[in-house]
């Protein structure tokens, strides 16, 4: 205890240094917080809006499907839906199931053309499956029933494609069986697609109706996707390994993709939580030099101190409890003001929202994570007490007689 009580009133001495060694300790641990709350809240955001507008919980689809989705797509067709969606149903977390088709090819207007990628979806499903797929329209209207040939297209093709609402297209395609096809659609909306601004150049959403069902991809009762919503995302994995087993038991050629296994979904995430980590380790380092710093020019003024101690009888490694407890104290007191401060930050942050532009290109609400927290505590004070090994070890490796003679 009475170590606790002279480090604590050798700070006082010089309350100046002490301040501003808590502040320097205090900002970066509390930009740590705040920036890997922001992370926290990318994260968040990016999985809601593949969840709720893209990908659903899980698709089913064939095993080869990355393989043929665009090129041979009756290798890969579900060629009865409604049965594979009945078996699907009888798992019990499972709430919706939506039908979807991806294609592609050529769109021309007048005398332009440009390549097309099309999401068709059916309509009677969708709002059960993904019930914010409407969230980013930017004009227009979202696709109705009643209107089996409207077309929504991303706001990157509208402005390069120079489209208007009502513009009519012409899909060039081919059927599932490999002939050639085509269908006339007219433009009904503009939507912006923020995981992927390349594909929004091209991008297309049309219903699974007679138009692009009959015409362009001659289905028939078949899909080559099945988006599926479940009751909860943390039974995402409970319900991927049943039905995987479900599927591998009868020999069938389907497998069940979780939303986490989206590519963009996984890129982005890893890019933003690794520039976090490189963020929050060049400020932990940061603390830990000024505070080295600060510590060093402290103890240095304090030699003779040092020195008349030991000369009094407390040796080497009372005077090593004495410096640590010292340096203990600041970065303690420094990492807890920083937490109070990024904490609110987040809070802040999440209450208001931060928009970002760029690749996520939504507003974020940063979110506290316990885990990041304690680390974004513990990891400044460890550095702390490393950093202190050289400023204590040069002041306590000068002799008695060198540290009482020393000006």
């Amino acid at each position: 205890m009475i170590f606790l009580d002279i480090a604590w009133n050798n700070l006082l001495r010089n309350r100046r240094r002490t301040l501003s060694t808590l502040a320097a300790i205090g900002v970066g641990v509390s930009m740590v917080v705040f920036i890997n709350g922001i992370t926290a809240g990318i994260s968040a955001t990016m999985s809601d809006a593949l969840v709720n507008q893209i990908d659903g919980h899980v698709r089913v689809q064939h095993r080869d499907y990355k393989k043929y989705f665009l090129s041979e797509q009756e290798k890969i067709l579900i060629r009865d839906y409604r049965g594979l969606a009945a078996e699907i149903k009888q798992n019990p977390h499972v709430r919706s199931i939506m039908p979807r088709v991806m294609t592609g090819g050529l769109m021309g207007n007048n005398d332009k053309s440009t390549t097309f990628f099309a999401f068709a979806s059916d309509l009677a499903t969708l709002p059960s499956v993904l019930p914010d797929y409407g969230k980013n329209l930017l004009d227009g209207q979202l696709l109705s029933e009643s209107d089996p040939d409207g077309v929504l297209v991303g706001r990157a093709l509208a402005k390069n494609f120079k489209l208007n609402i009502g513009d009519e297209l012409v899909l060039l395609s081919k059927t599932v069986h490999g002939e050639n096809s085509n269908a006339l659609v007219h433009v009904r909306g503009v939507v912006t697609f923020p995981p992927d601004e390349v594909l929004e150049q091209s991008l297309v959403f049309t219903s699974l109706g007679k138009m692009v069902k009959d015409n362009l991809l001659d289905l028939g009762e078949g899909a080559t996707q099945l988006v599926v919503r479940i009751d909860d995302t943390k039974n995402v994995p409970a319900v991927e390994a049943e039905l995987n087993r479900y599927f591998e038991s009868r020999g069938m050629p389907w497998r069940v993709v979780p939303w986490y296994d989206n590519e963009i979904y996984s890129r982005l995430v890893g890019m933003f939580e690794g520039v976090s980590r490189l963020i929050s380790i060049i400020l932990i380092l940061m603390v830990g030099v000024v505070t080295s710093n600060a510590l060093l020019m402290t103890f240095f003024e304090r030699i003779r101190e040092v020195g008349t101690l030991r000369a009094i009888g407390m040796n080497k490694l009372d005077v090593y409890r004495l410096l640590y407890t010292e340096s203990a104290i600041v970065g303690i007191a420094g990492a807890l003001l920083g937490l109070a401060f990024g904490v609110a930050l987040v809070l802040l942050g999440k209450n208001i929202g931060i928009p970002l532009g760029g690749i996520v290109n939504q507003v974020v609400h940063p979110i506290l994570n316990t885990t990041s927290l304690a680390v974004s505590v513990v990891s400044p004070i460890v550095c702390i007490l490393i950093a202190a090994v050289i400023p204590i070890h040069a002041a306590t490796k000068i002799s008695v007689i060198e540290s009482l003679n020393y000006h």
